[in-house]
């Protein structure tokens, strides 16, 4: 029997549809359910909705390693739990058949009306490197990470081979190993009363190591120009009743964007991220829960991404508030006050501030709004002040648990020049390449949009268009900032692939 192209094209399209219609439950807006940046942890009923803040005063928790079913032990934006022994709707029309529980597709036979089956499907649990060491697990260590690898289509194939300032998929049209990322941790818990003890050591591999090392720590177990080691955490913590001491070297708290691409929703960074806020810090910082919805902390560094006194010799310190309301909302503040390096080549203060605040619209949408302020006395050549702050917004989607949607619209200003532009090779990776331009004085615009699948319980797949934009003048090369020193402007199409374990 003979059919028309056209019937087929009508079939084929219908199945698509019915597919993508009742694909499974991805998170709350599609997030990983294991690294905890900074809006973490806000509390127990916040997990389900907010991840974000609790802390500032948790810490990344990895893929595998935490239960599904605990979305926000993990990544900056809240979801992406990863689905769980069995669940619901995944891939229309797929049910779970026979003796042997084999999965088929049943699609309807008419093409003016397909028929979808929606039963449930066993997707099994995710891989998780501590379930099979009953050694970690009777410990209650934690060991998992993730393989991230990306390519990013840049139309205007830019002579430089990079996205302008756009990180962490900087490489335009060039295969990344961004990161192969492992971690070890115990957390701790007093339940209120008592003493515990605990810590986290975190190693990285890959493009992404250029951002994340300090000044003293890597700055001599380097030698490639994109690929190398970061250590971008490994400290102790003492807990008492509803203290906690964090004591070595960690993940800086601000922001809502955190280290490690797999905790956040897109796989590029806002130039608030990137440009304005510290990576890691190394210091002790200490939290207390001083009520049920009130978190305070506050720390001694060694400024912004420095080690030792090798890369700055002056104290700092960091500051930490986060208050959980009765809508499962949340508000963290962190203030950071250091001495940092300035154009003239010695050091002069730096304050800078983030305010956070997130919100579940409800079940299937959540709100995200970041502001950021930053500014250092006697930072130019002519012993002028620089400054810089944004303003950035998150909307996220939580379709199912296999799809989740994001979209991220950012302002951020430069005013002098100072932040954004070239910051590799660094006294953490001094043989580290990267975009090459600097000194724009001005507003950077963009807009990010794609989504989060999670086909698999330990795979993810992060689709995405970003679209840039400058406003301001030239550097002092005569250049603009994108397409080599072209343009004002450009969009890119990425993706990456994520494994877990």
């Amino acid at each position: 029997m003979k059919i028309s192209m056209r019937a087929m094209a009508v079939a084929i399209a219908g199945l698509l549809w019915c597919n993508s219609a009742n694909a499974q439950q991805l998170g709350s807006y599609g997030g990983s359910p294991y690294g905890e940046s900074p809006l973490r942890k806000v509390s127990r009923t916040n997990r389900e909705l907010t991840n974000k803040y609790e802390s500032y005063y948790a810490d990344q928790e990895a893929p595998a390693a935490e239960e599904p079913s605990s979305p926000s032990d993990a990544a900056p934006y809240e979801g992406a739990v990863v689905p769980s022994a069995v669940s619901e709707n995944y891939g229309a029309c797929c049910k779970v058949n026979g003796r042997h529980g084999r999965q088929r597709r049943q699609f309807g036979s008419r093409l003016d009306g397909i028929q979808c089956r929606t039963d449930k499907i066993e997707l099994g649990e995710p891989f998780a490197l501590a379930d099979h060491t009953c050694f970690l697990k009777r410990h209650k260590v934690k060991v998992a990470g993730w393989l991230a690898q990306s390519y990013t289509w840049n139309p205007y194939n830019p002579s430089d081979n990079f996205n302008g300032p756009v990180t962490w998929t900087d490489r335009a049209n060039q295969y990344q190993l961004n990161e192969l990322y492992l971690y070890a941790m115990k957390e701790t818990d007093t339940e209120g009363s008592g003493w515990d003890l605990g810590g986290r050591v975190d190693a990285l591999y890959g493009t992404s190591y250029r951002w994340d090392t300090e000044g003293g720590l890597e700055t001599n177990i380097n030698s490639g120009q994109f690929y190398g080691l970061a250590l971008p955490q490994f400290y102790g913590e003492v807990a008492y009743n509803d203290l906690k001491v964090k004591i070595g070297h960690f993940i800086s708290p601000v922001g809502y964007y955190t280290v490690g691409t797999y905790n956040n929703f897109f796989n590029t960074l806002p130039y608030t991220y990137q440009y304005g806020e510290p990576f890691t810090h190394t210091g002790v910082w200490a939290t207390y829960q001083a009520t049920e919805k009130v978190n305070i902390g506050a720390g001694i560094i060694h400024g912004w991404d420095a080690f030792d006194n090798t890369a700055n010799p002056h104290a700092g310190y960091l500051g930490t508030m986060t208050i959980n309301g009765n809508n499962n909302d949340s508000l963290a503040f962190v203030q950071v006050y250091s001495m940092e390096p300035n154009q003239s080549g010695g050091f002069s203060p730096r304050y800078f501030q983030t305010l956070v605040y997130s919100r579940p619209l409800n079940e299937k949408w959540t709100y995200i709004a970041q502001s950021d302020f930053g500014v250092q006395s006697n930072a130019l050549t002519n012993g002028g002040a620089a400054f810089w702050y944004g303003y950035n917004n998150y909307l996220y989607w939580k379709k199912n648990d296999v799809w989740s949607w994001g979209v991220s619209g950012e302002w951020f200003r430069d005013q002098q020049g100072f932040r954004v532009g070239q910051v590799v090779p660094s006294l953490g990776s001094p043989n580290a390449r990267g975009y090459a331009l600097s000194g724009f004085g001005g507003n950077w615009y963009d807009i990010v949009f794609g989504p989060r699948w999670t086909p698999l319980p330990n795979l993810v797949i992060r689709p995405n268009f970003r679209a840039d934009f400058y406003q301001g003048h030239r550097n002092a090369g005569g250049l603009k900032p994108f397409d080599g020193g072209k343009k004002n402007f450009q969009q890119i199409l990425g993706t990456d692939v994520i494994v877990t374990f």
